[in-house]
């Protein structure tokens, strides 16, 4: 079976069955690909789900037909032929025209897929999209393939420069960033191992425990990785644990753990000292965060599942920190997960979930404990929204001003942006329980 084989079996599992992306592409139509065969269906799955409201779009304008009046099989071969003419600039077009043509299963298709992608090809530099003077939301839409409600929210809040920047952002492929484990090795030695190996690696800008890689890579293939010298987690992620900023002596109560960063990193902040209870809903997670635990080397943590809204009564009271990092629209994460851009924007009856995540995590803490609370999103309604109305019912807290790195939150939250601080889209509020 030919990668377009896989990419299209995939695609068209991904739309029939709902999977997530990811989940897709751990489908056994891909075992025993080389690593560069699997890097390279990877590449095509993902645009074709990324860019999938563009492709759409172009189908519907140069074939003249309704997109739903098109089946499902043709249109994702269509996609997956326009995601290597537009966007995957080492396949000549001759060969995205031919090879994609094969995937038809009968002349009437063929003849209609070679005829439509033959037109794109010659009008790849003057194809018909929409006219941004007559509808701008419409034009944001195509052109970054989000769903016109998602750029009406950005639009709604931001000026048309930074939803540029924005929108950019989330069609950009991110790097990798690591979170040193400095129970091993320093920052700088780990900078410099990956740069001996050809990797260019800095320092992050505002996490002290952050390197970031200039380039996508499989982190089991960098030095340092069955030593345990790092884990994969986005800078924002690594902030909310160094704003939490557990002591040696604390006990921390991580309340939604999966995959366990903020748990690795609170461990690390600590020195391996503070008591970390790591929760998560899902016992099938556990297993993960129980493996890079021991790969890091943390001992002074244990994994237990647990419904963060159904909290352990006898941990009431226990903690010196909390984290709550609650599950959200995942707004932020965008460019790391394709499939997420075609959520709805309504928050629906996550703040409602977050809230109560909030207040019973809050019952762990002591008198003078400290909450983080953060998610991967860009919904005022999931963050700032909930963290106010917790407030209003709960007397005993307050949010705390911190400073992390050289960032600076006055009013105690602080929302992270992909095109201002080059990290996932991220909201972190420290609260803290009075005396």
């Amino acid at each position: 079976m030919t990668l377009r084989e896989i990419a299209l079996k995939l695609l068209l599992d991904y739309e029939e069955n709902g999977k997530y992306a990811n989940l897709s592409l751990s489908s056994h139509l891909t075992d025993g690909l080389s690593p560069e065969d699997r890097a390279g269906l990877t590449a095509l799955f993902y645009t074709a789900v990324e860019r999938k409201i563009t492709y759409d779009y172009l189908i519907a304008a140069l074939s003249g037909r309704s997109i739903d009046k098109i089946s499902k099989h043709t249109r994702a071969i269509l996609r997956l032929g326009l995601c290597q003419i537009l966007d995957m600039e080492k396949i000549p077009d001759f060969a995205a025209v031919n090879e994609t043509v094969k995937l038809a299963k009968n002349q009437g298709e063929r003849s209609f897929v070679n005829g439509l992608l033959r037109t794109a090809v010659r009008e790849k530099g003057s194809l018909p999209y929409p006219k941004k003077e007559k509808n701008a939301a419409r034009y944001y839409s195509v052109i970054y393939s989000l769903p016109i409600k998602t750029v009406r929210h950005f639009m709604s809040s931001l000026d048309e420069c930074d939803c540029v920047k924005l929108f950019e952002m989330f069609n950009t492929t991110p790097a990798t960033s690591l979170t040193v484990n400095t129970l091993k090795i320093t920052v700088d030695e780990l900078v410099k191992n990956l740069e001996k190996s050809g990797y260019t690696a800095t320092r992050a800008t505002f996490s002290p425990i952050t390197v970031r890689l200039s380039q996508p890579c499989d982190p089991r293939r960098l030095p340092g990785f069955a030593e345990g010298h790092f884990f994969v987690q986005d800078e924002a992620s690594a902030l909310a644990a160094a704003v939490l900023s557990p002591l040696a002596s604390d006990t921390v109560i991580d309340v939604c753990s999966a995959p366990g960063g903020k748990s690795f990193a609170a461990a690390i902040l600590s020195g391996d000292g503070a008591k970390i209870h790591s929760f998560d809903l899902h016992e099938s997670k556990l297993s993960l965060i129980n493996d890079t635990r021991h790969r890091l080397g943390i001992s002074g943590m244990t994994v237990t599942a647990r419904d963060a809204t159904a909290p352990d009564e006898s941990l009431f009271g226990s903690a010196d920190r909390v984290i709550c990092d609650v599950p959200c629209s995942g707004l932020g994460v965008i460019a790391k997960k394709p499939d997420l851009r075609y959520k709805d924007i309504e928050a629906g009856e996550l703040p409602a979930l977050q809230l109560a995540i909030l207040k019973s995590s809050a019952r762990y803490l002591k008198r003078g404990g400290t909450l983080v609370y953060s998610t991967c999103t860009l919904n005022d309604a999931e963050n700032r929204d909930v963290v106010e109305k917790f407030l209003a019912e709960s007397p005993d807290f307050y949010k705390e001003p911190f400073t992390v790195g050289s960032l600076s939150a006055p009013e105690g939250d602080l929302t992270l942006w992909p095109h201002i601080h080059g990290t996932d889209g991220f909201f972190i509020a420290k609260l803290r329980k009075k005396q």
